[in-house]
Formats: C-alpha cells, structure tokens, sequence
C-alpha cells in the first residue's frame, strides 16, 4: 500500500515538473529533491536490485550529465532528476531508459520544431532549448511503475 501511496506521489512530481519545464523550461530544485527522496524510498522499498546499484547508477548518470552539460546538451535539472530516477534502476534498465527518454525526447523535439514552425517562433526555441523533462520524467516513472508492478505481480 506504501509503495502505491509513493508511485502517486512520483506521478504527482512528475506532472509537477513537466508543466513546470513546459512553461518556464526550468525544474526547481525542490521538486527535483522530493523526487529524490521519494525515488530513494522506493528503491528501498522496493529491494528489487541491492541499493548500491542505483546509487551507482546514479553517480554515473551525474558524471556523464556533467559533461552532457558542459556542452549544453542538457540542462542541470534534467541531470538531476535522471539522477534520482536512476536511483531505482539497475544498469541494465538504467540503460533502456536512457534510449527510451531519448526517442520519446526525439518526439518532443520534432513537435517543438513544428511549434516553431507554424509560430515563427525558432528564436525562441533556440534561445530556451527543448524541455527534455517532459521524456525524463514520463519514461522514468513509466519504467518504476512497471517495477513496481512487476514486484506486485500485477
């Protein structure tokens, strides 16, 4: 019951931080902080892979993350909320839910190219980015979910 009262919280977060990256195309830190800690109980929780695994997991994702940003690829809350989702994947997943926000990003891209498009509004993508948090968030709770599921026999 704990582990469904937790994925609503997760959802909740997640809507939270997609309207939030859609409007202002920034994730404030303290949906990014709740996500973690939320994300850091179910992985216990959950006890699917032995705790350090997502804290390795996630300790890749920022190193990697950091060098995504030095080349402003992606933004610093993008990196830190994988960070957190990674927290209840082991590298195998973590590593299908990096090519799954990739190609749901992919989606999100073309769409705001079409946006700009029918707008004239490519100086405003090009000056506040793509709002990656929309595939980060969506994927990764979609993939903990399914984790959790799974643990339920569902």
């Amino acid at each position: 019951m704990l582990i469904l009262f937790l994925i609503s919280i997760l959802v909740a977060i997640a809507a939270n931080i997609i309207i939030s990256d859609i409007k202002e195309r920034k994730i404030s830190n303290d949906w990014v902080l709740l996500n973690f800690v939320v994300c850091f109980l179910l992985a216990v929780l959950l006890d699917i892979y032995p705790i350090w695994q997502g804290i390795v997991v996630s300790l890749v994702t920022f190193v990697i993350g950091l060098g995504l940003f030095r080349f402003k690829i992606l933004g610093a809350g993008d990196i830190k909320l994988l960070m957190g989702y990674s927290l209840c994947f082991s590298l195998p997943l973590a590593l299908t839910n990096l090519i799954e926000f990739l190609l749901v990003g992919g989606v999100v891209v073309v769409v705001q190219l079409g946006w700009a498009y029918i707008t004239a509004g490519f100086t405003e993508l090009k000056k506040h980015g793509v709002p990656y948090g929309i595939a980060i968030a969506s994927v990764s709770v979609f993939n903990i979910g399914c984790l959790v599921f799974e643990k339920a026999g569902l």
